[in-house]
Protein backbone atom coordinates (compact mmCIF):
# COMPACT_ATOMS: atom_id res chain seq x y z
CA UNK A 1 0.00 0.00 0.00
CA UNK A 2 2.69 2.35 0.20
CA UNK A 3 2.31 4.00 -2.91
CA UNK A 4 -1.19 5.36 -2.18
CA UNK A 5 -1.26 5.55 1.52
CA UNK A 6 -1.00 8.83 3.23
CA UNK A 7 1.81 8.52 5.38
CA UNK A 8 1.40 9.38 9.16
CA UNK A 9 4.63 12.51 8.62
CA UNK A 10 1.87 14.32 6.04
CA UNK A 11 -0.64 14.07 8.10
CA UNK A 12 -0.47 17.33 10.03
CA UNK A 13 -0.19 17.36 14.46
CA UNK A 14 1.64 20.66 14.86
CA UNK A 15 -1.42 21.93 15.92
CA UNK A 16 -0.86 19.60 19.46
CA UNK A 17 2.59 20.53 20.21
CA UNK A 18 2.82 21.44 23.07
CA UNK A 19 5.68 21.16 25.93
CA UNK A 20 7.17 17.98 26.75
CA UNK A 21 6.53 18.34 30.52
CA UNK A 22 3.40 16.81 31.46
CA UNK A 23 0.49 18.86 32.67
CA UNK A 24 -1.65 18.43 35.67
CA UNK A 25 -5.30 17.89 35.35
CA UNK A 26 -8.12 17.56 38.03
CA UNK A 27 -8.70 13.67 38.74
CA UNK A 28 -11.05 12.06 35.92
CA UNK A 29 -14.89 10.79 37.24
CA UNK A 30 -15.32 7.45 36.18
CA UNK A 31 -18.97 5.64 35.50
CA UNK A 32 -19.71 3.34 39.06
CA UNK A 33 -17.83 0.18 36.74
CA UNK A 34 -14.52 1.54 36.77
CA UNK A 35 -12.89 1.21 40.36
CA UNK A 36 -9.70 3.33 41.39
CA UNK A 37 -8.07 -0.10 41.69
CA UNK A 38 -8.50 -0.68 38.05
CA UNK A 39 -7.07 3.18 36.75
CA UNK A 40 -4.04 1.96 38.82
CA UNK A 41 -4.21 -2.06 36.78
CA UNK A 42 -4.14 0.12 33.72
CA UNK A 43 -1.58 2.61 34.01
CA UNK A 44 0.54 -0.50 35.57
CA UNK A 45 0.03 -3.30 32.54
CA UNK A 46 3.22 -4.20 30.96
CA UNK A 47 3.01 -3.33 27.68
CA UNK A 48 3.45 -5.87 24.58
CA UNK A 49 5.09 -4.75 21.27
CA UNK A 50 1.87 -5.67 19.60
CA UNK A 51 -0.38 -4.12 21.73
CA UNK A 52 -3.02 -1.73 19.67
CA UNK A 53 -4.90 0.86 22.10
CA UNK A 54 -7.83 2.91 20.44
CA UNK A 55 -7.94 5.68 22.38
CA UNK A 56 -11.11 8.45 22.20
CA UNK A 57 -13.00 11.02 24.29
CA UNK A 58 -16.46 9.13 24.58
CA UNK A 59 -18.50 9.53 21.58
CA UNK A 60 -15.47 9.83 19.06
CA UNK A 61 -16.13 7.48 16.74
CA UNK A 62 -14.46 4.44 19.24
CA UNK A 63 -16.93 1.67 18.10
CA UNK A 64 -16.29 2.45 14.78
CA UNK A 65 -12.54 2.96 14.48
CA UNK A 66 -12.69 -0.26 17.00
CA UNK A 67 -14.46 -2.59 13.95
CA UNK A 68 -12.18 -1.13 11.17
CA UNK A 69 -8.80 -2.14 13.47
CA UNK A 70 -10.15 -5.75 14.76
CA UNK A 71 -11.54 -6.43 10.42
CA UNK A 72 -7.94 -5.42 9.09
CA UNK A 73 -6.02 -6.93 11.94
CA UNK A 74 -8.35 -10.23 11.19
CA UNK A 75 -7.88 -10.11 7.52
CA UNK A 76 -4.12 -9.63 7.51
CA UNK A 77 -3.66 -12.75 9.55
CA UNK A 78 -6.06 -14.84 7.18
CA UNK A 79 -3.31 -13.64 4.41
CA UNK A 80 -0.35 -14.42 6.31
CA UNK A 81 -1.24 -18.14 7.16
CA UNK A 82 -2.29 -18.33 3.35
CA UNK A 83 0.83 -16.98 2.68
CA UNK A 84 2.95 -18.86 4.98
CA UNK A 85 1.06 -22.28 3.97
CA UNK A 86 2.14 -21.76 0.03
CA UNK A 87 5.93 -21.57 1.24
CA UNK A 88 5.49 -24.28 3.18
CA UNK A 89 4.24 -26.69 0.66
CA UNK A 90 6.30 -25.37 -2.11
CA UNK A 91 9.50 -26.61 -0.26
CA UNK A 92 8.33 -29.55 2.08
CA UNK A 93 4.53 -30.34 0.59
CA UNK A 94 3.69 -30.26 3.97
CA UNK A 95 0.71 -28.17 5.32
CA UNK A 96 1.06 -26.29 8.75
CA UNK A 97 -1.54 -26.45 11.13
CA UNK A 98 -4.95 -25.84 10.62
CA UNK A 99 -5.86 -22.25 10.20
CA UNK A 100 -9.36 -20.91 12.38
CA UNK A 101 -10.88 -18.06 11.01
CA UNK A 102 -12.21 -15.27 13.98
CA UNK A 103 -15.55 -13.73 13.88
CA UNK A 104 -16.66 -11.48 16.60
CA UNK A 105 -20.54 -10.68 17.43
CA UNK A 106 -19.62 -7.37 19.31
CA UNK A 107 -16.24 -5.06 18.83
CA UNK A 108 -16.06 -5.43 22.64
CA UNK A 109 -15.26 -9.40 22.61
CA UNK A 110 -11.84 -8.45 20.90
CA UNK A 111 -11.00 -4.85 21.83
CA UNK A 112 -12.68 -4.84 25.06
CA UNK A 113 -13.04 -1.64 27.24
CA UNK A 114 -10.08 -1.24 29.53
CA UNK A 115 -10.82 0.32 31.93
CA UNK A 116 -13.48 -1.32 33.66
CA UNK A 117 -13.58 -3.83 36.40
CA UNK A 118 -15.02 -6.71 34.47
CA UNK A 119 -12.16 -7.14 32.21
CA UNK A 120 -9.47 -7.24 35.10
CA UNK A 121 -8.85 -9.98 37.88
CA UNK A 122 -7.47 -7.47 40.54
CA UNK A 123 -6.38 -10.02 42.94
CA UNK A 124 -3.90 -11.41 40.86
CA UNK A 125 -2.98 -8.14 38.98
CA UNK A 126 -3.84 -8.75 35.60
CA UNK A 127 -6.48 -8.92 33.11
CA UNK A 128 -9.05 -11.06 33.36
CA UNK A 129 -9.15 -14.70 31.82
CA UNK A 130 -11.93 -14.24 28.83
CA UNK A 131 -9.91 -11.07 27.73
CA UNK A 132 -6.49 -12.81 28.06
CA UNK A 133 -8.21 -15.91 26.09
CA UNK A 134 -9.96 -13.51 23.49
CA UNK A 135 -6.59 -12.11 22.49
CA UNK A 136 -4.62 -15.41 22.64
CA UNK A 137 -7.07 -16.05 20.04
CA UNK A 138 -6.45 -13.07 18.35
CA UNK A 139 -2.83 -12.92 18.48
CA UNK A 140 -2.61 -9.71 19.52
CA UNK A 141 -4.28 -7.41 22.59
CA UNK A 142 -6.47 -4.63 21.58
CA UNK A 143 -8.23 -2.28 23.88
CA UNK A 144 -10.58 0.52 23.37
CA UNK A 145 -10.25 3.10 26.50
CA UNK A 146 -11.35 6.85 27.36
CA UNK A 147 -8.44 7.30 29.56
CA UNK A 148 -5.91 10.58 29.29
CA UNK A 149 -2.73 9.60 28.22
CA UNK A 150 -0.99 10.29 31.34
CA UNK A 151 -3.12 7.29 32.50
CA UNK A 152 -2.39 4.68 30.21
CA UNK A 153 0.59 2.20 30.64
CA UNK A 154 3.95 3.17 29.19
CA UNK A 155 6.69 0.52 29.92
CA UNK A 156 7.32 -3.18 28.40
CA UNK A 157 8.34 -6.11 30.93
CA UNK A 158 11.36 -5.68 31.10
CA UNK A 159 11.32 -2.07 31.84
CA UNK A 160 8.21 -2.44 33.95
CA UNK A 161 9.68 -2.54 37.45
CA UNK A 162 12.46 -0.27 36.87
CA UNK A 163 10.39 2.77 35.77
CA UNK A 164 7.29 2.63 37.05
CA UNK A 165 7.96 4.26 40.58
CA UNK A 166 9.59 7.32 39.10
CA UNK A 167 6.52 7.85 36.92
CA UNK A 168 3.53 7.19 39.01
CA UNK A 169 2.80 10.52 39.98
CA UNK A 170 3.27 12.31 36.79
CA UNK A 171 3.42 9.47 34.02
CA UNK A 172 5.54 9.08 31.22
CA UNK A 173 5.08 11.14 27.72
CA UNK A 174 6.33 8.30 25.59
CA UNK A 175 5.48 4.55 26.06
CA UNK A 176 8.36 1.65 24.64
CA UNK A 177 6.26 -0.06 22.76
CA UNK A 178 2.86 -0.39 21.69
CA UNK A 179 0.75 1.13 18.96
CA UNK A 180 -2.13 4.08 20.15
CA UNK A 181 -4.64 5.45 17.91
CA UNK A 182 -5.94 8.88 18.79
CA UNK A 183 -9.50 9.72 17.41
CA UNK A 184 -11.14 12.84 17.77
CA UNK A 185 -14.62 14.73 17.12
CA UNK A 186 -16.28 17.98 16.37
CA UNK A 187 -16.59 18.87 20.26
CA UNK A 188 -20.02 20.67 19.61
CA UNK A 189 -21.42 17.10 18.01
CA UNK A 190 -19.36 15.35 20.90
CA UNK A 191 -21.60 17.09 23.43
CA UNK A 192 -25.01 16.55 22.06
CA UNK A 193 -24.06 12.67 21.38
CA UNK A 194 -22.79 11.88 25.09
CA UNK A 195 -26.03 13.69 26.52
CA UNK A 196 -27.75 11.24 25.06
CA UNK A 197 -25.86 8.63 25.80
CA UNK A 198 -25.46 9.02 29.54
CA UNK A 199 -29.58 10.11 29.67
CA UNK A 200 -30.19 6.77 28.57
CA UNK A 201 -27.79 4.41 30.16
CA UNK A 202 -28.07 2.03 32.96
CA UNK A 203 -24.60 3.14 34.99
CA UNK A 204 -23.82 6.73 35.67
CA UNK A 205 -27.55 8.08 33.77
CA UNK A 206 -27.44 11.85 33.77
CA UNK A 207 -30.47 13.04 34.92
CA UNK A 208 -30.54 16.97 34.32
CA UNK A 209 -31.26 18.60 31.35
CA UNK A 210 -29.26 19.63 28.43
CA UNK A 211 -27.96 23.22 29.35
CA UNK A 212 -27.05 21.58 32.81
CA UNK A 213 -24.85 19.38 31.04
CA UNK A 214 -23.38 21.15 29.15
CA UNK A 215 -21.96 23.36 31.62
CA UNK A 216 -20.91 20.15 34.01
CA UNK A 217 -19.35 18.91 30.73
CA UNK A 218 -17.10 21.54 29.99
CA UNK A 219 -16.44 21.94 33.87
CA UNK A 220 -15.38 18.42 33.97
CA UNK A 221 -17.88 17.04 36.14
CA UNK A 222 -19.21 14.42 34.07
CA UNK A 223 -17.46 10.66 33.90
CA UNK A 224 -14.16 10.91 31.90
CA UNK A 225 -13.73 14.67 32.65
CA UNK A 226 -13.35 17.42 30.53
CA UNK A 227 -12.95 17.06 26.76
CA UNK A 228 -10.25 19.81 26.50
CA UNK A 229 -8.26 18.09 29.22
CA UNK A 230 -8.65 15.06 27.46
CA UNK A 231 -7.26 16.48 23.83
CA UNK A 232 -4.18 18.11 25.92
CA UNK A 233 -3.50 15.18 27.79
CA UNK A 234 -2.79 13.37 24.03
CA UNK A 235 -1.28 16.85 23.10
CA UNK A 236 1.57 15.70 25.21
CA UNK A 237 2.24 12.29 23.81
CA UNK A 238 2.23 13.64 20.08
CA UNK A 239 4.54 16.51 20.79
CA UNK A 240 7.19 13.34 21.65
CA UNK A 241 6.03 10.70 19.52
CA UNK A 242 8.72 8.52 18.83
CA UNK A 243 9.74 5.37 20.89
CA UNK A 244 12.23 5.02 23.48
CA UNK A 245 13.26 1.62 23.49
CA UNK A 246 13.65 -1.24 20.56
CA UNK A 247 10.71 -2.97 21.23
CA UNK A 248 9.39 -1.71 17.88
CA UNK A 249 11.58 -1.47 15.77
CA UNK A 250 10.21 -3.74 13.17
CA UNK A 251 7.08 -1.43 12.51
CA UNK A 252 6.91 0.50 9.12
CA UNK A 253 5.81 3.55 11.21
CA UNK A 254 8.67 3.64 14.01
CA UNK A 255 5.66 5.71 16.48
CA UNK A 256 3.58 5.15 18.98
CA UNK A 257 0.98 7.38 18.24
CA UNK A 258 -1.73 7.78 15.28
CA UNK A 259 -4.00 10.77 15.13
CA UNK A 260 -7.40 10.31 13.31
CA UNK A 261 -10.26 12.47 13.19
CA UNK A 262 -14.00 11.23 12.41
CA UNK A 263 -14.54 13.85 10.21
CA UNK A 264 -12.13 12.72 8.06
CA UNK A 265 -13.02 9.32 8.03
CA UNK A 266 -16.73 10.64 7.03
CA UNK A 267 -15.09 12.83 4.05
CA UNK A 268 -12.49 10.02 2.84
CA UNK A 269 -12.61 6.53 4.71
CA UNK A 270 -10.28 4.85 2.18
CA UNK A 271 -7.51 7.12 3.05
CA UNK A 272 -7.72 6.71 6.63
CA UNK A 273 -8.52 3.38 6.36
CA UNK A 274 -4.68 3.13 4.46
CA UNK A 275 -3.01 5.24 7.11
CA UNK A 276 -4.13 2.76 9.78
CA UNK A 277 -2.98 -0.32 7.36
CA UNK A 278 0.65 1.39 7.77
CA UNK A 279 0.63 2.52 11.15
CA UNK A 280 -0.36 -0.99 12.35
CA UNK A 281 2.24 -2.54 10.03
CA UNK A 282 -0.05 -4.98 8.26
CA UNK A 283 1.25 -6.38 4.96
CA UNK A 284 -0.43 -9.47 4.10
CA UNK A 285 -4.05 -7.93 3.17
CA UNK A 286 -4.32 -7.79 -0.93
CA UNK A 287 -5.60 -4.46 -2.59
CA UNK A 288 -8.92 -6.08 -4.25
CA UNK A 289 -9.88 -7.72 -0.70
CA UNK A 290 -9.59 -4.42 1.03
CA UNK A 291 -11.20 -2.60 -1.59
CA UNK A 292 -14.16 -5.03 -2.29
CA UNK A 293 -14.72 -7.15 0.81
CA UNK A 294 -13.57 -4.69 3.76
CA UNK A 295 -14.22 -1.40 2.97
CA UNK A 296 -17.64 -1.98 1.74
CA UNK A 297 -18.58 -2.93 5.53
CA UNK A 298 -16.78 0.08 7.06
CA UNK A 299 -19.70 2.61 6.55
CA UNK A 300 -22.32 3.74 9.05
CA UNK A 301 -24.75 1.71 6.68
CA UNK A 302 -23.18 -1.55 6.44
CA UNK A 303 -22.66 -1.33 10.06
CA UNK A 304 -26.04 -0.32 10.96
CA UNK A 305 -27.53 -3.38 9.24
CA UNK A 306 -25.19 -5.78 10.50
CA UNK A 307 -24.99 -4.56 14.07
Amino acid sequence: YNKKVITCNSYDTSALHTTKTMASFPPMPLLPITSPETIDACKSLPLQPSDIFICSYPKSGTTWTQHIVLSLIIADRRYRFQKENESIKATSNQNITDYHDIDYVHVSDFAPFFEIDAHWDLENKRLAESVRANHDRLGCRVFNTHLRWEMLPKYSEDQHNNHIEQNSSTGALRPTCGKFLYVTRNILDVCASFYHHLSNQKEGTYTEGFPRFARDWMAGKIPFGSPLHHLLSFAQGFNDNYYSGKDCSGYSVNRPLLLLSYEDMKLNLREQVLRIIEFLGLQYIPLDVLENELLPTFDFQSMKENS
